[in-house]
């Protein structure tokens, strides 16, 4: 039995004083309403309404069940408009995590055009390369690059994110310049250290994905210096 639905059922039937009335104002059959009625009636072993083929009335215990439960949808009612007003104008506190890399280059740029659009949110925006565990810290929105975490979020792929290896013209004119991505190999270079280990040079050869990352001289957490050939001397 859907009591909440029955007991509004029966508040229209003691404000109307009549199963048809009450049954139109919810477009449904008189037979329907009735039987709810009578259902909430069982459930609390007590007799509600009394009926006769003439007119419908209220029992003392109904009369004390009619304004008690009242007040307690009308309760709901207004909870649930508050509720959509909220939805409708979007306020509160949004917490955003985000890579430095990331939030300083796009995200921060956008955050007055995002005021002007929700006034009434106030943003915490936190930057940083460290993974975040969401169910402990109070993050809403996490921008991380990778694959989505093992955790019960829902993960929506923003943008591609590649590395480019690159280098500088002295450390070319020292050590040479690559002919392919298999050449990395034997260049030493700067690596985007994560939680989780140093992000691996990766390259599409031939279809198939290798790493070809090279000795390490140096980890950063920068995620804007991720694989960068430095000159070592």
């Amino acid at each position: 039995m859907d009591q909440l639905k029955a007991i509004k059922y029966f508040i229209k039937v003691v404000e109307t004083q009549s199963f048809t009335l009450a049954a139109k104002s919810f477009d449904v059959p008189v037979s329907s309403l009735s039987r709810r009625i009578a259902d909430l009636e069982e459930s609390l072993s007590a007799t509600l309404l009394k009926r006769t083929t003439r007119k419908v009335s209220v029992t003392e215990v109904g009369r004390r069940y009619y304004n008690q439960v009242r007040e307690v949808v009308s309760l709901l009612k207004d909870t649930d408009e508050a509720v959509r007003s909220y939805q409708t104008t979007p306020m509160g506190v949004l917490n955003i995590s985000a890579m430095v890399g990331f939030g300083e280059r796009i995200l921060i740029p956008l955050l007055d055009e995002f005021n002007h659009l929700y006034p009434k949110i106030t943003l915490n925006v936190t930057l940083s390369d460290q993974l975040t565990d969401l169910a402990k810290d109070e993050v809403d929105i996490a921008i991380r690059g990778g694959y989505a975490p093992q955790e019960r979020v829902t993960a929506i792929k923003l943008m591609e994110n590649e590395f480019i290896a690159v280098a500088a013209p002295s450390y070319i004119k020292q050590q040479g310049n690559p002919k392919s991505a298999i050449e990395l190999k034997e260049h030493r270079g700067l690596f985007f250290n994560t939680p989780m280990g140093a992000t691996p040079w990766l390259c599409e050869v031939a279809g198939q994905w290798l790493d070809v990352s090279g000795p390490s001289v140096l980890y950063f957490q920068d995620g804007s210096c991720a694989a960068i050939l430095i000159q070592v001397s």
